[in-house]
């Protein structure tokens, strides 16, 4: 397999808007290529894509608020907050209306406050714009200074990181026979433990187990 990265926008893997429901990007849908790189299913987008055999391990979902507002935030009744969010991420207001631990799940659009970044959505929980963030754990760790994690959390992804491509490529196929040969070889253990050693200090790496 003759593979080739590009960098693109995240959008044009997976696009989301406020009050709307997300859709395939408009560069994997088009064929500007294959497939994207380290997206998690969920159940919006398995409706959508396939995926391959995952790479990165699921990591659950949170509620983050400010270090001086954590004993005031009632994590399981969310009636009438404004929630931030990260735009296009699979921890979003879907995953909160279908988690049942929590009362006033099902959010308002005017509660609803996206953000391009886990650094503007920290900041946007320090100034009081929003009453609490959710997003995955690893996704905030490096904003953990400032911030608190509250609650049980949630799993807003049915299997962890993996490629992910239209439903009528084959891609995948070809994909995963590879990617088990790295495995057996060893190798993807190996990669993973110098990405680690590297990259560690910035927070977990999430190499599934093999």
């Amino acid at each position: 397999m003759d593979c080739r990265t590009v960098w693109d926008k995240y959008s044009n893997c997976w696009a989301s808007a406020g009050g709307q429901h997300a859709v395939g990007g408009q560069g994997l849908m088009a064929g500007w290529y294959d497939a994207c790189t380290g997206w998690a299913a969920t159940v919006d987008r398995l409706a959508v894509f396939s995926f391959s055999v995952p790479f990165i391990k699921t990591t659950r979902s949170f509620f983050f608020v400010s270090k001086n507002s954590t004993a005031s935030f009632d994590w399981r009744d969310i009636t009438g907050k404004k929630i931030g969010f990260l735009h296009g991420w699979a921890s979003n207001d879907k995953c909160v209306a279908r988690w049942t631990a929590v009362s006033g799940s099902v959010l308002r659009e005017e509660q609803k406050f996206t953000v391009a970044s886990p650094a503007q959505l920290r900041d946007s929980i320090l100034s009081g714009t929003v009453d609490a963030g959710f997003a995955g754990q690893r996704d905030m760790e490096a904003e953990m200074t400032y911030l608190d994690q509250v609650g049980d959390g949630t799993s807003c992804f049915v299997v962890g990181q993996a490629m992910v491509t239209r439903k009528d490529s084959d891609f995948n196929s070809y994909w995963n026979v590879g990617f088990q040969k790295l495995v057996s070889s060893g190798k993807f253990k190996k990669l993973c433990e110098e990405t680690e050693k590297k990259h560690g200090h910035k927070g977990d790496i999430g190499c599934v187990e093999t």
